[in-house]
């Protein structure tokens, strides 16, 4: 990422969050700005568009120039749909609530052993993951190649796990049906935010509005409100 692209993100640091974590990771192929508003393209899955601001006006401008190159959209707050849809419809949305930990908050360390998940997992990560209609198998062994992720191991079983999606967020957070009940889902996502913290990293998570163990349990280790946000494709 250039350094001109850097310092108008940094402009916007709450929503420029997985703008910023997500071409961390992966090239910057295309950027655009119109007044204050930016639109920064890059693949993981898909060619992603990711857009920051916040003149509706900006926006349709942008579009316009951009000319839809890709039908893929990411960090959408709800007032940028009709702007979105002013040609297009939408095919589908996923849309979650994020939440941040403030840089001073801190968290208790679990007992338990943590083990980083290996790519060769991904397969099974995939065929236990609510989300197979917006993610791969691929999709998921390019994060646990890229980012942090954890897992821990009961009696040789793979109990539980967590990893990061592609703007570096924390989720994919899955405890096996058996072990649940026991804390381990916490646990795990203790050992993710030291994890982050410890390499100077921003924490962040998407969690979908209905979630609301999730939400209680991000609220109790300190995580923030920001904002509602989408990702959505278009037709």
């Amino acid at each position: 990422m250039d350094a001109d692209l850097k310092g108008l993100l940094a402009k916007k640091p709450l929503q420029s969050l997985p703008v910023k974590g997500f071409f961390e990771n992966y090239a910057v192929k295309k950027w655009l700005k119109h007044g204050d508003f930016l639109l920064v393209c890059g693949s993981s899955d898909y060619l992603w568009a990711y857009l920051c601001g916040d003149n509706p006006e900006d926006l349709l401008s942008l579009l316009d120039k951009f000319g839809f190159e890709t039908l893929y959209f990411a960090n959408v707050e709800e007032w940028m749909l009709p702007v979105l849809t002013h040609v297009r419809k939408i095919e589908w949305k996923l849309t979650t609530h994020r939440y941040y930990l403030p840089d001073q908050k801190t968290v208790e360390p679990s007992d338990l052993l943590f083990k980083p998940l290996d790519p060769s997992m991904a397969q099974y990560i995939f065929t236990h993951s609510a989300y197979k209609d917006f993610t791969s198998e691929k999709y998921i062994k390019g994060r646990l190649q890229k980012d942090v992720s954890a897992g821990v191991w009961i009696e040789g079983e793979l109990a539980g796990w967590g990893l990061t999606h592609d703007d570096t967020s924390l989720g994919f957070l899955h405890v096996v049906p058996r072990y649940r009940g026991q804390g381990l889902g916490e646990s795990i996502l203790r050992f993710l935010v030291m994890e982050k913290q410890a390499r100077g990293k921003p924490v962040f998570v998407n969690i979908e509005p209905h979630n609301h163990q999730s939400i209680n349990l991000v609220k109790k280790l300190g995580f923030s409100f920001d904002r509602e946000v989408s990702w959505v494709k278009l037709t």
